[in-house]
């Protein structure tokens, strides 16, 4: 696609190797308190038949403990201009409700909290162009806020934030009541005579900055790391760009300090084409910026029969970074046989 490869590069095969300055400390990006959710529950105003989701959210209790909450979410369109969608969830042995009333063609809004309205809005500008709105209000001593955000023609995105907090969709069913975090991990690069054997790119959502190429047998491809696996930070600066690290490189003394997205090595799947069945698989994009999620699985596809899994996140197909969902489905239908993912690694478990 015309945007990824546009992308600025960074090849770090031949940069310089040696290094005058100290090693900075261990990689910040743990202690950012930047969370690696994969994904955000929203409603969305065109898709009736998937309205009804829940998520968890982390909110403190009036000792100050922190806990995991589970919240209910329901939208009906009710006619050609008004959807409804519901939020509740329990919390302190009290049930709470939240309530948006949205007017697509109207541009109206209506916020209830427990069946109380506390917001009304209606506009001349909402009628005319909806660009969508933000609503801060209080449940209870709790502060919330809905975000509606416009998508294609009359069609709209609602998230509730609770206390600040994204709600972190499942989307393994009520197995997988965990937050769906994808984690970090440290890696050590050795710098040698021959380079770090990569080439970075900026990543296409936003996070971190993305392994494109690798040379196989250097320090890289050694180390584990793998086509679309993300850089979070090297030494002691968090990247969203690529345009520090030959500085970074060539300050690092001996060895370079990295975090990359996931709490273990990236781990390859394939998946077996069949011409007589669909491949079966359900993506969107992550809310932290890292590869696309794998949100359904048809049990009647090809998919079904590999080792991939509804929540991975997937960094690469046939050895290319997708920049989309769409683009990953094309990646998907131009190959031959075999489809190889790089998907983000799980945590391993030990007896």
């Amino acid at each position: 696609m015309a945007s990824t490869q546009a992308m600025p590069a960074l090849a770090m095969s031949n940069l310089p190797q040696g290094g005058s300055g100290a090693r900075g400390p261990p990689t910040p990006h743990k202690l950012s308190g930047r969370r690696l959710s994969k994904s955000v529950m929203r409603a969305d105003s065109q898709d009736v038949i998937n309205s009804k989701s829940w998520g968890m959210v982390e909110l403190r209790d009036g000792s100050g403990t922190a806990r995991s909450t589970r919240v209910m979410q329901n939208e009906v369109v009710e006619d050609i201009n008004m959807v409804k969608v519901t939020w509740f969830w329990s919390f302190d042995g009290v049930t709470h409700e939240v309530e948006l009333r949205h007017g697509r063609r109207s541009g109206i809004r209506k916020i209830y909290v427990n069946k109380v309205m506390v917001d009304r809005i209606k506009s001349l500008k909402n009628w005319v162009s909806d660009t969508g709105s933000r609503h801060e209000f209080a449940v209870s001593r709790l502060q919330a806020e809905i975000i509606i955000v416009p998508k294609g023609v009359q069609g709209f995105h609602y998230q509730l934030k609770i206390d600040g907090q994204d709600i972190e969709q499942s989307v393994q069913g009520p197995a997988g009541e965990g937050p769906l975090d994808i984690g970090t991990r440290a890696l050590t690069l050795p710098k040698t005579s021959e380079g770090l054997g990569m080439t970075l790119r900026n990543n296409p959502f936003k996070t971190g900055v993305v392994v494109w190429t690798l040379e196989e047998g250097k320090a890289a491809a050694r180390t584990g790391l793998q086509i679309g696996d993300v850089v979070l930070s090297m030494e002691d600066e968090i990247l969203d760009s690529i345009e520090p690290l030959v500085d970074i490189v060539q300050r690092a003394s001996g060895v370079i300090n990295m975090e990359v997205a996931g709490t273990a090595p990236s781990r390859t799947v394939s998946v077996v084409k069949n011409k007589d069945k669909n491949f079966g698989i359900s993506m969107q994009v992550t809310a932290c910026g890292v590869g696309i999620l794998v949100s359904e699985i048809d049990p009647q596809g090809c998919a079904a029969s590999s080792n991939l899994k509804v929540g991975d996140s997937i960094l690469s197909v046939m050895d290319q970074v997708a920049s989309s969902p769409k683009h990953a489905k094309e990646l998907i239908n131009n190959a031959e046989y075999v489809v190889k993912f790089v998907v983000v690694g799980e945590e391993i478990k030990k007896a």
